[in-house]
């Protein structure tokens, strides 16, 4: 066992606070920026819209991000970050200036489509490198940065700091939205990623230079690996498959194969419920708070108990919710029609709204009659929107326990060589699944249909829990559930003290 000096703990403790400032810059640009686009697509056309620009997201992230890890894998640490962060920004500021175009044009206009569609592209440009750079950052400095006794709590903390400012991001947003309007809080948006680009490498370059454990990768000075060249050439797909974190972390890519999440979906079936923005973004301000709460529980239960303990419980929670979700569209006010809709179905009908989803017509009502006295939105009960959206903002408690038990599983048993390979072609995955619930949601894109993907959600979600309970199982990990660390360390000692 090697122990730090004091200098080594003060510049380790510089170092990770740098971190946080950096990841806290990354995740403000994130959260506003990915809130205002879901805004604008709804403006521009609805649900449809807005999915059609996940949709863009998710397969380019599909595609690309595996292939990504492990080129940056072969990359000096210094090189990888140089490269995403200011990718990252500047497709924001391109993105920023082609949505100000199209909410200044006629919809009529083919330039109108046009500029649509590029902006997309450059919002799943944005996506990609962005995750890249939160990938880097949290999954890989910060195990450079941490040890044994710290990682969870660091990853704890990254996450509070992202959810923190999802918390306040949506708030101030939507206060932007009504004080100065949609179209000049985009620019907005589009000069602030120009400042965050400066302050987040001012402060990485810091960390990389007071830490001298970031500039080499430690596999590389002190493991020759006989099989170098094979894993050079072996697919990301079969590196992921090998590792023992595998059904985990392949469980927590089910999770996103649903629309009971806090993405542009939840945003535009609120709005288009009659919510006012702030009112759901309050829903989403709120649903960040229980993540910050389900990262404090995490770090303590697994400090006090096990990794394995915090998963359990993560999982019960989420799975508590889920349900609550699903019965929230029997309830009075929900746009349930399945009878209505597929019995006018045809498919012309339905294609021609597809092929004209850019055109406009599909808008949302953004100024909506809300009745508090009567728990109304122009005549309709909120009853039913007002349980989804509790629902799914609660388990997102249970949500982030479970992901940062997943996380640390794969970060303390994936090799540093192939951690970019790994994390990249799991992001790939997980963005698989989005991809399936746009298109879902894309095939299906009425209020009226929205169950239909609720109940779809719901059976993903039940089987990424399933697929955590086997990797509980195929680890022996289910001894170590309502156990003290103490007794699990005591236990551990004494089975190898037998084995000598």
């Amino acid at each position: 066992m090697t122990f730090q000096s004091p200098q080594n703990k003060s510049s380790l403790s510089k170092a990770s606070i740098f971190l946080y400032c950096a990841y806290i810059s990354t995740c403000l640009e994130d959260r506003a920026w990915s809130f205002c686009v879901s805004l604008c697509m709804d403006l521009l056309g609805g649900m449809r819209v807005v999915s059609i620009e996940q949709l863009f997201e998710g397969v380019l992230q599909m595609v690309l991000s595996g292939y990504l890890g492990k080129h940056f894998d072969g990359l000096s640490r210094k090189r990888a970050i140089m490269t995403v962060v200011p990718l990252n920004n500047l497709s924001i500021c391109a993105a920023a200036a082609l949505i100000i175009t199209c909410l200044s044009m006629d919809t009529t206009s083919p330039w109108y489509i046009v500029c649509l569609v590029v902006a997309m592209c450059m919002c799943a440009v944005n996506r990609l490198f962005l995750n890249s750079e939160k990938f880097i950052t949290g999954r890989d400095w910060v195990m450079v940065l941490g040890n044994d006794g710290t990682l969870s709590s660091m990853n704890a903390t990254l996450l509070t700091l992202d959810q923190f400012t999802n918390v306040i991001a949506p708030l101030v947003t939507g206060a932007l939205v009504t004080w100065v309007g949609l179209r000049e809080t985009v620019g907005i948006f589009g000069i602030a990623s120009l400042l965050s680009m400066t302050s987040k490498s001012i402060f990485l370059r810091m960390i990389y230079i007071s830490n001298p454990l970031l500039q080499v990768k430690k596999d590389k000075k002190e493991y020759i690996d006989p099989f170098a060249n094979s894993r050079l050439k072996e697919s990301v797909v079969y590196t992921y498959w090998r590792q023992v974190s595998f059904p985990a972390a392949f469980g927590m890519s089910l999770l996103f194969m649903t629309v009971m999440g806090f993405d542009g979906l939840a945003v535009g079936y609120g709005t288009s419920a009659g919510l006012p923005e702030f009112v759901v973004g309050a829903f989403r301000s709120y649903g960040s708070a229980t993540a910050i709460l389900g990262a404090f529980s995490y770090a303590f239960f697994e400090k006090q108990y096990s990794v394995a303990t915090s998963g359990l419980l993560g999982l019960g929670v989420q799975q508590l919710f889920a349900i609550l979700a699903v019965i929230s569209v029997f309830l009075p006010g929900s746009p349930m029609n399945l009878d209505g809709y597929f019995g006018n179905f045809t498919v012309g009908t339905w294609w021609h709204d597809l092929v004209h989803s850019f055109n406009g017509n599909n808008a949302t009502n953004l100024d909506p009659h809300v009745d508090w006295k009567h728990f109304s939105s122009d005549g309709v009960s909120l009853a039913s929107i007002f349980v989804f959206l509790i629902a799914i903002a609660s388990a997102r408690y249970g949500l982030w326990c479970l992901d940062l038990a997943i996380t640390h599983i794969m970060q303390v048993t994936i090799p540093e060589r192939e951690r970019n390979t790994v994390f990249g072609m799991h992001n790939a995955l997980c963005q698989t699944f989005s991809v399936l619930k746009d298109v879902l949601v894309i095939i299906l894109p009425l209020p009226a249909t929205f169950a239909i993907c609720i109940f779809i959600s719901y059976g993903f979600v039940t089987a990424g829990h399933a697929f955590f309970l086997y990797y509980l199982v195929k680890t022996n990990s289910l001894s170590t559930i309502g156990r003290r660390l103490s007794q699990i360390e005591e236990k551990e000692e004494k089975e190898e003290f037998a084995r000598l």
